[in-house]
């Protein structure tokens, strides 16, 4: 998955401005070996706390929508942890029925990392 500095530094603010919660977002983009990130779709985080995140079922239709009619896919889902960026057990969870990559930010450590679940997850990396 390919995403520019300018997406990381605006995913990076989303999550510090969400602070303590969780912040969460779609990532739309394009192509088959690789994908290519063209646009962060932030979306609210219905759970509000800092533990965990929940994107609303009218959110989650309303993205997939507007990226097919923008000719986009959502490539991606974001989120934020206070701990590190690991994908947590229920993040796992929902990895297995929403096989996309999944980008974690660790507002503790100031660092990214992406995963994806295919049998199991495994780490993948962000260019």
């Amino acid at each position: 998955m390919a995403l520019s500095a300018a997406h990381l530094q605006e995913l990076e603010q989303l999550a510090r401005m969400s602070m303590p919660n969780e912040s969460c977002a779609f990532l739309l983009g394009s192509g088959q070996d690789k994908i290519v990130i063209a646009e962060i779709l932030p979306v609210k985080n219905a759970h509000a706390t800092y533990a965990s995140f929940e994107i609303p079922p009218d959110d989650l239709l309303k993205a997939y929508d507007y990226a097919e009619r923008a000719g986009l896919q959502v490539a991606g889902i974001f989120h934020s942890h206070p701990s590190s960026p690991s994908p947590s057990r229920t993040d796992v969870c929902f990895m297995e029925i929403n096989p996309v990559v999944w980008v974690i930010y660790s507002t503790t450590e100031g660092r990214f990392a992406a995963w994806v679940f295919e049998e199991s997850v495994r780490e993948v990396d962000m260019v």
